[in-house]
């Protein structure tokens, strides 16, 4: 927003009053940087012991709903909270019950089963030689439905009352029609070790053409799949005919017909089409991603979601045809010869964790273990497996390697056994005859399938402080101490209900291993930390607290993809994350100076939105500049978090006022400019930017 050179110097410094202000009256650091440096020690504590200083409800309060919901606290929930602590478990139960915790869990869960860091690219292997989508426009769609679909599954499977274990070893799915066209393309698109192609859909149809056209104009997709009718295989799409720029001549003729490639057949129904013969001879004809419109899936097909269980074929029955996108839409079972079971087959965690004739699956075996027990192979496990089907000889040979390979190679053999290197079905006898054995961190037991693989995996003793561990990093941005008897505490409410999901957030976001309202062994060792906001909890934020609809274009498939200059700052925001062989997750989160010019960006942008608009967005907050007392209580209470019975909240409110008067006076600035700067210094403050604060 305009702003002279003196009324941005006096936003930033009124900030950094309002950082001060908060931070001294919540007894927690100036700055949202991090806990104190290990060891810190003033002489009044032990050695190797932290001081300790208790978070007040209105901190704890405020933090645990921003993690969960987005959403500042109300005057009321601190209120109950300082009454009565226990409070705070029901206020949680009623927070877990609305729609931006499904959201907020939406991410969380793409992240902690890594199926998130991924672009069509990745999915080149599972469709080689050939790109999984060559269209611009329904490429982004089908990553965003890849991304999303396990952690839509485990939000299903958590609202049915089923076990977190069942995330391992689940054959049902969310999915879109777009997603069930793309597992079952995948099933008639098989690629052995060799890099040899099956094409199913050619194989049954030696003899059959697909034909494109405009001309004809729109053909029922009835008679399309019908084998009776004369437009059987005949398809619409309006680009066909229209010249293309460098295309070689003859290209644009009508119709345009294929030989029966399953290939040519998922682009067409995504929308784009594939290269081919030149009728008139000459250079072949490029392939064409198409237009917006020219899609047999329909954005319909993309925001459809549904439990879809997946199945073998059952004797004399075939899988289920890929293009039959009637049945797709209407059906809730997919008919696949490619076993799906778990987090650890999806197409979206195979993407990530790709691997090849040298690794043999060791990567997405070891990434597998990471996920479903926190723990990896790194050479420290001592346990002895009854047998080695796998073993590498020649690695497992250096006394420096045996101890990952006997443990490593026995595990990953089941994954070796089934899926050939592109993650099809496996045809090498040397794998596929190969039994699997699980060895790992003291359970050693025999695997025939990727069922008993995944039960293995939801049995294993770590699984359940694996994912404690996981949500302390999500709500602390730190883990939690392990050999912490509260910890241990909330593991065990975990186990006894069920491996109930909703439970084990409850009981950690009510701990004080999130609270800090009295000391753990976690914060008198490790300190509390106080971190950034990064990526996702912001926006996530900025969207439920001014009731904006995201601001930062991150939902390509549901809100149409980035506008303005939000997304495009927001893109090179911290955010959450994991790599390879690491087994906590990566967050950035110390402040630095590209974040802080990022915020100041963004906060203004948003300033533009929500201050004397030009035109109100629906839904969203809109204060006005004539009325600048109501606006920067507001201010207080919704953006920085602040409930009015907090006693940093008059503070900052009375900084607030101090600028805007300040700003006013300012030759130039009109009082619209005056409280848009006074919501971009609301914005900056710690408490409003910051995870714990």
């Amino acid at each position: 927003m305009p702003r002279t050179p003196t009324t941005f110097t006096l936003a930033l410094t009124l900030a950094g009053a309002i950082a001060s202000a908060a931070a001294c009256s919540s007894g927690q650091p100036a700055s949202p940087s991090l806990q104190p440096p290990p060891g810190a020690n003033d002489g009044s504590t032990p050695a190797g012991v932290l001081p300790f200083q208790a978070d007040p409800p209105a901190v704890y309060v405020a933090k645990v709903k921003d993690v969960l919901l987005g959403l500042p606290p109300t005057d009321d929930e601190v209120k109950a909270v300082v009454a009565d602590p226990s409070k705070l478990k029901s206020l949680i139960d009623g927070w877990m019950a609305r729609p931006e915790y499904q959201d907020k869990m939406l991410t969380f869960f793409q992240l902690a089963f890594q199926q998130a860091q991924v672009s069509i690219i990745d999915f080149s292997d599972q469709t080689f030689p050939r790109p999984a989508d060559i269209s611009p426009f329904t490429a982004p769609l089908l990553v965003q439905n890849l991304k999303e679909s396990f952690a839509r599954t485990v939000l299903e499977l958590a609202s049915e009352g089923r076990p977190l274990t069942e995330a391992m070893t689940t054959r049902t799915f969310m999915m879109t029609p777009a997603l069930m066209e793309f597992y079952a393309f995948l099933d008639a698109w098989q690629v052995d070790d060799q890099g040899n192609i099956t094409d199913r859909f050619r194989k049954d149809n030696p003899a059959l053409t697909v034909t494109v056209s405009a001309a004809s104009g729109p053909i029922p997709i009835a008679d399309t799949l019908n084998p009776s009718s004369p437009n059987y295989m005949h398809w619409y799409n309006p680009d066909v005919g229209a010249a293309q720029k460098n295309e070689p001549a003859g290209c644009d003729t009508d119709p345009i017909v294929y030989p029966p490639t399953g290939i040519s057949l998922h682009f067409l129904l995504l929308g784009a089409l594939d290269n081919r013969k030149n009728p008139q001879g000459g250079m072949p004809c490029n392939q064409r991603a198409s237009s917006p419109t020219s899609a047999q899936l329909t954005n319909d097909d993309f925001n459809t979601w549904k439990m879809v269980t997946t199945r073998a074929p059952k004797a004399g029955e075939k899988p289920t045809a890929f293009y039959d996108l009637p049945a797709l839409r209407s059906g809730k079972e997919l008919v696949i010869t490619t076993p799906r079971v778990g987090f650890f087959t999806t197409p979206a965690f195979f993407a990530n964790w790709q691997t090849n004739d040298s690794n043999e699956m060791r990567v997405t075996t070891n990434q597998m273990l990471i996920v479903a027990t926190g723990a990896q192979v790194d050479g420290t496990d001592n346990t002895i497996p009854s047998s080695t089907p796998g073993l590498d000889a020649v690695h497992a040979g250096d006394p420096a390697c045996t101890s990952c390979h006997r443990t490593m190679d026995p595990t990953r053999s089941i994954l070796a056994s089934t899926y050939s290197w592109n993650y099809h079905a496996q045809t090498e006898a040397k794998f596929a005859d190969q039994k699997g054995l699980f060895a790992f961190q003291g359970v050693v037991k025999p695997v025939s399938s990727v069922d008993d693989l995944g039960a293995a995996l939801a049995q294993h003793p770590l699984f359940p402080t694996a994912w404690a561990e996981k949500l302390c990093y999500y709500a602390n941005s730190a883990a939690c101490a392990a050999d912490d008897p509260e910890l241990q505490r909330v593991v065990a409410a975990f186990q006894s209900s069920g491996f109930q999901w909703n439970t084990l957030v409850r009981e950690l976001l009510a701990s004080p291993l999130t609270t800090n309202a009295v000391a753990t062994k976690t914060t008198t060792t490790e300190g509390e930390t106080v971190a950034v906001a990064r990526r996702d909890h912001l926006c996530a934020s900025l969207d439920n607290r001014l009731g904006l609809t995201d601001v930062c274009g991150l939902d390509l498939v549901r809100r149409g993809g980035p506008q303005g200059v939000v997304p495009t700052i927001a893109a090179g925001l911290p955010s959450d994350g994991y790599g390879r062989g690491a087994t906590a997750p990566v967050l950035p989160n110390q402040p630095s100076l590209f974040f802080r010019a990022g915020l100041e960006n963004i906060c203004g942008a948003v300033a533009a939105m929500v201050i004397d608009p030009a035109k109100a967005i629906p839904g969203a907050k809109a204060w006005s500049s004539a009325q600048p007392d109501a606006a920067i209580a507001d201010f207080v209470h919704v953006v920085m978090a602040l409930a009015p019975s907090d006693p940093r909240a008059q503070k900052a409110q009375d900084l607030l006022e101090a600028h805007f008067t300040a700003a006013t006076h300012e030759d130039g600035i009109t009082p619209t400019y005056a409280l848009q700067s006074t919501f971009v210094v609301a914005c900056l403050a710690p408490s409003a930017v910051s995870i714990g604060l």
